[in-house]
């Protein structure tokens, strides 16, 4: 009984102690004010102005692009002329304009004047993606050159079988060879 009394004690006075206390809630953080929305008004540059006029070339037709090209010739010479003649050259389909646009916007890009500045990001965009695309043409040129060569070859095996074969039916018979015994 000792023993248990021993044992017991402890866990009796044990159950006496009081817990510890919580701990302490963290204070609860103050709802930030809002800041005030502050409205910029954006006023279009004259990149946006470029950009927007590339925009309205993109789908005129052969004819329209040359009167635009025509007209911009009138304009005076500055960074968003230059850039506008690159695009509606980059529109046009004939030999070499995608070449003349590629060297205007190389002209740009190299170009010190202070007003050709804010033009030249778009100018080194639009150049490599002109490069790009002379990079494609000049690929699907060398292929369609590829699929013409590999046609006039079968053609031209395909005329041999045929000749073969109009030589062949001229032939005499083979006479049957002697049977033996």
């Amino acid at each position: 009984m000792k023993r248990l009394a021993v044992i017991l004690a402890p866990l009796w006075l044990a159950a006496c102690v009081t817990p510890p206390p919580p701990p302490p809630q963290p204070a609860p953080e103050p709802t930030p004010t809002p800041e005030p929305v502050v409205y910029v008004e954006h006023l279009p540059s004259e990149v946006d102005a470029v950009l927007a006029y590339g925009a309205r070339v993109r789908n005129l037709t052969a004819a329209e692009l040359a009167r635009e090209l025509a007209a911009l010739a009138g304009e005076p010479s500055g960074p968003d002329t230059t850039l506008k003649r690159a695009l509606v050259l980059s529109r046009m389909h004939g030999n070499g304009e995608l070449a003349r646009a590629i060297g205007l916007l190389d002209a740009l890009g190299k170009s010190t004047e202070e007003v050709a500045a804010p033009f030249k990001p778009l100018a080194a965009v639009l150049q490599a993606q002109f490069n790009e695309r002379r990079k494609l043409e000049d690929q699907a040129d060398r292929l369609a050159q590829q699929v013409k060569d590999e046609q006039r070859r079968a053609d031209e095996a395909n005329a041999k079988v045929e000749a073969l074969k109009k030589i062949e039916s001229t032939l005499p018979a083979r006479p049957s060879a002697p049977a033996t015994k």
